[in-house]
């Protein structure tokens, strides 16, 4: 009968090292400014796990509900709710930036203009219409315009939404990691002042109805292939169900 050799320890040792570093290596990316992950389940504050400790606080109470992934946050428009970022130098996304995250959207909307996630007082935000569009506007040399707007409609099912926009490329829309709009050259959006938001635009107005999960920035418009990575719960190749149960651990003692 044959036998079966068990793996050697040094070989096992190199082996949940390099799971450790593939965890690590999307967090360390020095162009990923913000991830919320919202996995909190509760309490006031949104902890950010990037290198760049953007934390956010819950204004208004918004509801800590099952997500797409772990827990999420539910907004009520009717009270007001969203998440506030201070902006830092490191958040001055105006060039070239990304911006993906779950979203559940209600059918409960107040408004027209259902702002998702913005930047500043109207210097980008990423909006749900009441057509069932999603737009992206921004403001440059002090005019807001539109520069983004998908013909197809964004359903009340759960929905991987990214934005990326690059000022010496294109600003281009994703729901499921699939572009479903794409403009080229967008212009620099003004100086972000305020903060970022998260369910309202700046200083807190037409808020957003609905649940949004794994909120993501980055500094860069990354490529289509990482945002199906996010999407697929890949980027930070960590199962936080428990196949990694270290490393999850060590992910989330960071944030």
């Amino acid at each position: 009968m044959a036998r079966f050799r068990p793996l050697y320890p040094g070989l096992v040792g190199l082996l949940l090292l390099a799971v450790a570093w593939t965890a690590r290596a999307g967090l360390d990316d020095d162009s990923l400014v913000a991830y919320l992950s919202f996995d909190e389940d509760g309490g006031a504050v949104a902890a950010d796990a990037s290198q760049y400790g953007h934390d956010g606080e819950l204004i208004a109470g918004p509801s800590w509900v099952a997500g797409q992934s772990g827990s999420a946050l539910e907004f009520d428009a009717t009270q007001g709710q969203y998440v506030q970022i201070p902006v830092t130098d490191t958040l001055q996304l105006t060039t070239a930036f990304t911006a993906a995250f779950w979203v559940q959207r209600s059918d409960d909307q107040l408004a027209d203009w259902n702002y998702m996630v913005g930047a500043g007082t109207l210097k980008w935000a990423t909006i749900y219409n009441s057509n069932q569009s999603v737009y992206v506007w921004s403001t440059a040399g002090g005019a807001w315009a539109q520069r983004a707007m998908t013909g197809d409609p964004l359903t009340t099912d759960w929905t991987h939404l990214a934005v990326t926009y690059d000022v010496a490329e294109a600003v281009t829309v994703y729901f499921d990691a699939e572009p479903v709009f794409e403009a080229a050259d967008p212009p620099e959006a003004d100086a972000i002042d305020g903060s970022i938001m998260i369910g309202a635009r700046h200083p807190g107005q037409e808020f957003f109805a609905g649940t949004i999960d794994e909120v993501f920035l980055f500094s860069r418009a990354i490529a289509a292939a990482e945002i199906e990575s996010i999407m697929e719960g890949e980027f930070l190749a960590v199962d936080p169900g428990g196949k990694v149960a270290t490393t999850w651990a060590a992910v989330k003692a960071r944030r």
